[in-house]
């Protein structure tokens, strides 16, 4: 992952192959709660599975900043910045 297309290609892969969603229905600004009902237990299997493939630790504060696809996007997006910037 390397640019924000690559983090919301590893994004949707991650919520189709975990949660059976529709790839379609997996926009930028689709709601993770309201549009595509995940629940707590479902946020903490997306952040392992960012953290596995990202490499980096996604704070508890910050996942429970996330509201939408493109939050989600961002927020990895940082952390690799972060990293490639040191």
């Amino acid at each position: 992952m390397t640019d924000k297309e690559d983090i919301l290609a590893t994004v949707r892969r991650i919520l189709v192959g975990e949660f059976e969603l529709d790839p379609a229905a997996i926009l930028l600004d689709t709601h993770l709660v309201d549009e595509l009902d995940l629940d707590s237990i479902d946020a903490i299997d997306l952040a392992v599975r960012l953290e596995e493939n990202s490499g980096h630790t996604l704070e508890e504060e910050e996942l429970k900043a996330l509201e939408t696809v493109r939050d989600v996007v961002e927020l990895v997006y940082s952390k690799l910045q972060r990293t490639s910037a040191a």
